[in-house]
């Protein structure tokens, strides 16, 4: 059974994600690969505070959804093959 609400939820999440990673590349404080603003000034400081506020929760949430799901899952395809499904993917 989907759940259509957990699509909607990994949806707003993954956008989520995309902002956070835009905002420290952009003026707040935080280490990523490409930095094309320096973090001074006011902007700097609401970029900083939303990507700390997102970084409490976010990928904390994509986990809980990971182990909401995953009893349904191991039940659906059995030990065997769903070690073999999450090796597969390691």
């Amino acid at each position: 059974m989907r759940a259509y609400f957990l699509d909607r939820i990994r949806v707003i999440l993954t956008i989520l994600v995309i902002a956070h990673h835009s905002a420290i590349t952009y003026g707040a404080s935080g280490s990523w690969f490409v930095k094309l603003a320096p973090g001074e000034g006011p902007a700097a400081l609401g970029l900083t505070l939303f990507a700390a506020v997102n970084q409490a929760f976010f990928m904390g949430f994509f986990f809980l959804i990971a182990g909401y799901l995953t009893p349904s899952s191991y039940d659906r395809k059995g030990r065997a093959a769903y070690m073999r499904d999450r090796l597969l993917r390691l």
